[in-house]
């Protein structure tokens, strides 16, 4: 019986026998039938399954530099405090020569808080345990914001008195405390500096 269903078989060289479709046509020229080749798994160890722990946590902020936008709009709100804080710490006044100071110190005063505050907030960004703990955090930012405001408000409500002379003109006044203000406003640089977005109100959503 397998010897005349192989003289009924076509040659492969003879002419098609119509109608015939390629496919069993290259079936009897192969003398086998079309399927799926199983493919074979590559050789070596099988891969683990992932893990939950295997899973990178979440990043709410980048770890590369704070954006100049960023930058630009710290700048814009420190360098008119510092200047409202400077007048309200003077203690003497001698014209034109008191408004270039200011100004002048308006400027510098402002961007060196700045590249101060970028280089103390270098951890925030590049420890990752400490960027994920820092980056969005708004219980952070505003404990953070709130102590600064009391920083300030604390230094104009508390007085000194300052005692000295100004071109043979002795002066005796009281001025806010300079040390509480300062250490507000470099508090609010520095979080005007390194908070990002967007902002997340539990631990467990940057984890």
């Amino acid at each position: 019986m397998t010897s005349g269903a192989e003289e009924s078989r076509p040659s492969p060289e003879e002419p098609p026998h119509y109608p015939v479709s390629p496919k069993s046509r290259l079936e009897d020229a192969n003398w086998q039938r079309f399927g799926a080749t199983t493919p074979q798994p590559p050789a070596g160890p099988a891969p683990q399954p992932q893990t939950l722990g295997a899973l990178p946590p979440r990043q709410y902020a980048s770890t590369a530099m704070t954006p100049v936008a960023q930058l630009a709009l710290t700048f814009a709100l420190l360098a008119p405090s510092w200047f409202v804080l400077q007048a309200s710490l003077m203690a003497a006044y001698d014209g034109l020569l008191s408004m270039i100071g200011l100004a002048l110190t308006s400027v510098i005063v402002p961007l060196m808080a700045i590249v101060a505050s970028i280089t103390v907030g270098l951890p925030l960004r590049f420890i990752p345990a400490v960027n994920r703990w820092w980056a969005g955090s708004a219980r952070i930012y505003i404990s953070i914001a709130a102590i600064a405001v009391g920083l300030i408000a604390a230094g104009l409500v508390k007085t000194v008195r300052q005692v000295g002379e100004l071109d043979g003109i002795p002066y005796d006044t009281t001025t806010p405390d300079p040390m509480l203000l300062c250490c507000g406003w470099l508090l609010l640089a520095f979080l005007l500096v390194n908070a990002s977005l967007p902002l997340r109100w539990t631990r467990e959503s940057g984890s």
